[in-house]
């Protein structure tokens, strides 16, 4: 008979890879020293990020699938190599193409194929605390570029970027061999000891196909509000780094601890929303940090102090945390957990709508104003539809029961 693994150590093994994915993170560290050293603009340079974003949505639906086929030990190792030898790669890439076909594609790829099915497989592990292992596996996530981005401004003082991305990708693929070997779905049907799920809870065998989901207005709600809650947070990841430069005034080098700052309060907002879902439930978390979300981009728009420009990145990582650490439990909640690896992936494209959106819509936004502060009330906007999206969602879930 086989041994069942503790579920614990799944979940420390998980947040290990999904540690390392959120290396992306940390992009806006590497960006202009790498477009500087490339010798092409810096929007020509950032087109590789949003490519690896636009990747993650549209290969998370792939892994997905290939999660409810192969299992979660598979997908997620090979997802570690692919995404340490995406970062490995971007150190030789030479021109533009080779930078997108390594970091955007082929670490987007990866990411595709770790994230969505490592956030799916902890929550199965968790079916009476779902909340707490999205949170936790998302949250570390979020808090890598705490340590990747002064690990890359430390390696940018001695190296240039090239050598820097070939540093970290080795990094992130011994890191991932060493932990994904553990990883694994729990067996159909299992739930932890002492567990009795609630009347209104579907059965962990239980569960809408993604066919099934088509039909059901509530999936297209939820996939608006994962991409209208996105833009906020993707625009501030995307341009922290330059943001923090243009409008506090502080340096590149202050600049890249700026992205740890915020990656503190992404972390405290996963954790903390995650496991608060659990009690006063998914859609009043997500509606209220969207409205808050809002209220911090307005602020973030006439600021121009160092101090308020921190406390506002803070918030704003806090409530982007939020509503990532609290969806791939409201969709198992919403459609069932047995295809949730599918229904939460294809919810998840909303993300990859957003990593265009967000970043793209803020660069034009400055090229033609000459500053950040319409594209923060343009997110502010998004942030308030999300909220009456997911308000909707939650008066036909009220209908459904």
């Amino acid at each position: 008979m086989k041994k069942e693994k503790n579920r614990w150590l799944v979940l420390l093994c998980i947040c290990c890879n999904t540690f390392c994915l959120g290396g992306v993170y940390a992009w806006s560290a590497f960006s202009g020293e790498l477009a500087v050293q490339m010798g092409c603009e810096y929007s020509q340079v950032t087109v590789a990020y949003s490519v690896m974003l636009m990747t993650i949505a549209a290969m998370g639906l792939v892994g997905g699938m290939l999660l409810q086929k192969y299992g979660a030990k598979k997908l997620i190792r090979l997802a570690g190599i692919m995404w340490g030898l995406g970062w490995l790669l971007t150190g030789f890439a030479q021109n533009l193409v080779m930078l997108y076909a390594t970091f955007g594609l082929l670490a987007g790829c990866a990411s595709g194929f770790g994230y969505t099915p490592g956030v799916v497989t902890a929550v199965s592990w968790f079916p009476d605390k779902k909340g707490f292992a999205s949170g936790m596996a998302v949250g570390v996530c979020g808090m890598a570029s705490l340590v990747v981005a002064p690990l890359a401004n430390a390696l940018l003082t001695k190296f240039d970027a090239l050598t820097a991305f070939k540093i970290v990708g080795g990094i992130f693929l011994v890191v991932s061999l060493a932990t994904s070997w553990y990883i694994d779905s729990p067996a159909p049907g299992w739930v932890p000891e002492g567990y009795t799920p609630s009347a209104a809870a579907p059965a962990a065998t239980e569960g809408k196909t993604w066919r099934e989901i088509l039909h059901d207005p509530r999936a297209y709600l939820l996939w608006a509000t994962m991409l209208f809650a996105s833009v906020a947070g993707l625009t501030l990841i995307g341009h922290a780094s330059k943001i923090g430069q243009e409008v506090a005034g502080i340096t590149a080098a202050q600049a890249a601890m700026l992205v740890g700052i915020m990656a503190v309060g992404n972390f405290g907002g996963r954790l903390a929303m995650g496991s608060l879902s659990d009690v006063i439930g998914r859609h009043t978390i997500i509606m209220g940090v969207m409205v808050l979300c809002a209220v911090d981009m307005v602020f973030l728009a006439n600021t121009n102090s160092f101090i308020s420009f921190v406390i506002a990145i803070v918030i704003a990582g806090a409530c982007f945390g939020g509503v990532l650490a609290t969806f791939s439990a409201l969709s198992s909640d919403t459609f069932g957990p047995k295809y949730n690896g599918i229904n939460y992936s294809i919810i998840f494209t909303g993300y990859g709508i957003a990593s265009i959106v967000g970043p793209n819509v803020a660069t034009s936004i400055r090229n033609s104003s000459g500053s950040y502060s319409g594209a923060f009330i343009f997110a502010a906007v998004c942030s308030l539809l999300a909220a009456f999206l997911c308000f909707l969602a939650k008066r036909l879930d009220k209908k459904a029961i």
